[in-house]
């Protein structure tokens, strides 16, 4: 079911509960007043007669029929009926009688002074009337044909409006949803509208304190998501082709070299390792490019050991020292905490080590004499590990990109790397709940700041 039809039926509901409410209570209490008042004319009645032919001498039961027959009141089809102390009928209006008497209900009368009660589609009023000389029951039945005529139409006047009514609110509730939902047409269509070659597009937002005003934004703001994802998937494919293309150039052009005339097993075998170390360079590089894309913040799931980040990074150290011996790496471990636990973090100790490797490795590549300084602080809040080099440092331009893939500056072009590990150290470390951070040395140099949060 649509919206627009949904508000309406939820709409012409709700309206036609509360008329059907009021409707109910109209006709209720019209019900009740009309009982009351034919049950105290009726009364009136009963009292008036009684008097008449009791207290009124020249008053006889002749007399006081025909002044019954002359009025009415509105009072249709009426018996009345006057009993003296002994039951005997002493009065009574009419020939057939339509309401039932019995000896009970002249007690009842007695005894309560003042009954009423309904006999068929009569309505009976019952008075204990005492004059001077002697005591009398009076007994009046009659139809309230009127006020049943009344509520009759009253009853179909109310069935009438509340279709009509429930009609004109229907109607009026489909303009009205027309009308709201129309916002939410135009955002549909303006958003239909947008293609992935049409990213840049954004949409109007007439009011932004409205509902739909916030809805427009939230839409901008996932556009621009998207456009930054699409804008970061075309460089990293680009990225990606352009480094895949340096080392299959080079292979395919020393193996057609090699083929043009024949040449020296010596030349052949320098072919063979300039070959081989570009494989090598092509399997790094993939190798790099899948922990990248399995690394995400929502592999939380591999983070089940407990780490010491000071025996990680010594077991760095030396990882990192058999395979470049000319790195110098200087690790300052300060006043190591007495309580040992404040050294652990819940995490991978692979990926950590991968950013430890990433991390020093760059340090020192970077540095004209291969020097690395590595200092751990641990606090029971958290623990912070700094890599500082002697490097030319990143120019302030950069520093908003360089945990990007495949971003290298212009002072790095003749470093060879392929632009790969500060964004995975990045990833690595929101994988973690840690933060990397930079700061600029004085006068050189460059220092990547690990925070690992304990709590």
């Amino acid at each position: 079911m649509q919206i627009r039809t949904r508000l309406t039926v939820q709409f012409s509901l709700l309206v036609s509960a509360i008329m059907l409410v009021a409707f109910l209570a109209i006709y209720y209490f019209t019900y009740v007043n009309t009982i009351e008042d034919f049950y105290d004319r009726l009364r009136s009645k009963a009292v008036s007669t009684a008097e008449l032919l009791l207290k009124v001498r020249q008053v006889d039961t002749d007399l006081l029929k025909v002044f019954d027959k002359s009025n009415r009141d509105l009072i249709f089809n009426e018996n009345i009926l006057i009993f003296d102390e002994k039951n005997r009928l002493i009065y009574t209006n009419t020939d057939s009688l339509s309401i039932h008497v019995s000896n009970y209900w002249l007690d009842e009368i007695r005894r309560s002074e003042q009954i009423r009660y309904t006999d068929g589609d009569y309505k009976v009023v019952g008075i204990y009337y005492k004059y001077p000389f002697n005591r009398a029951v009076v007994m009046l039945g009659a139809q309230d044909l009127y006020g049943q005529a009344n509520l009759n139409n009253l009853r179909t006047m109310l069935a009438v409006i509340f279709v009509f009514v429930t009609a004109i609110v229907a109607f009026a509730g489909w303009l009205f949803s027309q009308r709201a939902l129309l916002p939410i047409s135009r955002v549909m269509n303006e958003v239909e509208g947008i293609l992935p070659q049409k990213l840049s597009t954004r949409l109007d937002v007439p009011n932004q304190q409205d509902e739909i005003g916030r809805l427009t934004t939230t839409f901008n703001k996932l556009l621009d998501r998207i456009e930054t994802a699409f804008r970061m998937q075309k460089t990293f494919v680009a990225n990606v082709s352009h480094e895949l293309k340096n080392p299959l150039t080079k292979i395919s052009s020393q193996l057609e070299v090699s083929l043009l005339k024949e040449r020296s097993a010596d030349e052949y075998k320098n072919t063979i390792h300039s070959v081989l170390e570009d494989i090598q360079q092509l399997s790094q590089l993939s190798n790099t490019l899948l922990e990248l894309a399995k690394v995400s913040e929502d592999r939380r799931d591999i983070l089940t050991e407990t780490v010491r980040v000071d025996e990680l990074l010594w077991d760095a150290r030396t990882s990192i020292g058999h395979t470049n011996r000319q790195y110098r790496i200087q690790l300052n471990l300060g006043e190591l905490p007495e309580d040992d636990t404040w050294l652990e973090v819940t995490g991978n100790p692979t990926l950590l080590k991968t950013v430890f490797l990433n991390l020093i490795d760059n340090a020192c590549k970077f540095s004209d004499d291969n020097n690395v300084s590595v200092s751990l602080a641990a606090t029971e809040e958290a623990i912070e590990v700094s890599f500082s080099d002697h490097g030319k440092g990143i120019p302030e331009q950069d520093q908003n990109l360089i945990f990007q893939p495949f971003f290298r500056g212009d002072n790095t072009a003749s470093v060879k790397g392929y632009g790969i590990g500060l964004s995975l150290v990045d990833r690595i470390m929101k994988l973690h709940n840690g933060t990397i951070s930079m700061q600029p040395n004085e006068p050189v140099g460059t220092t990547f700041i690990l925070t690992f949060l304990r709590h």
